[in-house]
């Protein structure tokens, strides 16, 4: 099965139709979406007028079979992530300033500071809240752990990412609990696929930058971090996975 991947969409209708088109093209049989449907930083992005996330999130609804939450989903419906890293969330939250937000949470959690307001109205707000923060499907035997970050972190919220090999322990845990042989996030905004895997590789680092556009994924236990198809100043990608093959294949969208 071909499995198209979208991450961090932060309300680019126009990247998220060409996207979709892409998949047409490519035949891909089914379309997970990681997250960050909603969410439009005004410091990195420049498509003010043509963004809607209300347009992104029916798009998202009509195309894709699995869809999780990322954090700025969760604020743009005004709901807390089950993990945050030992912060207790104010029910002020929604309502405070992105200084007092900062200064509340000690860096710990995002403040989004350069959020703007959106399009949503509350029958899409309902849909946000209603996403899961992680989904775990089997497809063609493999068991997919789809989120917008990394385990325990699924949903991104905190402002800690991962760096350290020990840093992955907790994803493996989960992972075999789950007997999920791929994770899939986004979140980071990486120019590449960046992975890790969880056998016995000497790196002290948690992840790796794979540049190729072609990628086999092997048979070890692996986390993927997946390019976004709307970045700031870096590349972005549409993924697709072929659960058949093991191949993953990074295609590029000039449209910004």
């Amino acid at each position: 099965m071909k499995i198209g991947i979208i991450a961090d969409i932060h309300e680019n209708v126009t990247m998220l139709e060409a996207v979709l088109r892409l998949a047409e093209a490519h035949r891909c049989d089914e379309l997970a979406c990681l997250g960050d449907i909603a969410g439009y930083d005004r410091r990195f992005y420049s498509y003010h007028f043509t963004r809607s996330a209300k347009r992104c999130v029916d798009l998202v609804r009509s195309n894709c079979r699995w869809v999780v939450a990322g954090n700025h989903d969760l604020f743009a419906a005004a709901r807390f992530p089950s993990y945050s890293n030992g912060f207790s969330y104010p029910e002020m939250w929604f309502r405070m300033t992105p200084p007092e937000r900062r200064k509340a949470s000690a860096g710990l959690v995002w403040s989004f500071d350069g959020e703007d307001l959106n399009d949503l109205d509350d029958e899409r707000r309902v849909y946000l809240n209603t996403l899961p923060e992680y989904a775990i499907r089997a497809v063609s035997g493999l068991n997919l752990l789809f989120s917008h970050y990394v385990y325990p972190d699924l949903t991104g919220s905190t402002t800690r990412y991962v760096e350290k090999k020990h840093h992955m322990n907790e994803l493996w845990k989960f992972m075999t609990l789950h007997n999920a042989k791929f994770s899939l996030s986004g979140h980071s905004h990486k120019p590449c696929a960046y992975f890790s895997y969880s056998g016995s590789f000497s790196f002290l680092r948690a992840i790796h930058p794979v540049p190729n556009d072609r990628i086999h994924l092997g048979d070890d236990k692996t986390m993927l971090l997946l390019p976004p198809v709307t970045g700031g100043k870096g590349r972005t990608a549409f993924s697709i996975i072929d659960t058949e093959t093991r191949m993953l294949c990074l295609i590029h969208e000039k449209v910004t």
